[in-house]
């Protein structure tokens, strides 16, 4: 004999204004460890740790904003985000070696992650751009 089960009570979906704060975050993070690893001189490990979440967050990005924000996504900038998630592979492999390979590539990886931060947060309060 199987007990009855209490209904489950739904569970809260976190606020569009905290979705966009939770999306937004990882990209100020990864900015912020790009630059401790280029300050720091992390090791080879750590280095591609990094780079690989970076890669695999504007991979997320670039496939989750434009489904589950489509009004607030244009055109262009889907295609802008299928764009920079294609130069985050070739960044990757441009200094899987460590950042001292290129400085200004890296410093233009936490500009864009920045950058992509601030975007994001901006769609809080319906504006993008």
């Amino acid at each position: 004999m199987t007990m009855p089960t209490k209904p489950k009570t739904p569970v809260p979906l976190a606020s569009r204004e905290e979705l966009i704060d939770d999306m937004a975050l990882p990209f100020l993070d990864i900015a912020e460890r790009l630059e401790a690893c280029r300050l720091n001189g992390a090791d080879p490990e750590t280095w591609k740790a990094v780079l690989e979440t970076n890669l695999f967050l504007w991979r997320f990005i670039s496939n989750f904003l434009p489904k589950h924000f489509d009004q607030a996504v244009t055109t262009e900038t889907r295609d802008l985000l299928r764009r920079i998630s294609d130069f985050m592979v070739k960044v990757g492999v441009a200094l899987d070696e460590g950042p001292q390979k290129d400085p200004n590539l890296i410093a233009k990886v936490v500009h864009l992650n920045l950058n992509m931060c601030d975007q994001i947060l901006a769609m809080r309060a319906g504006r993008e751009g």
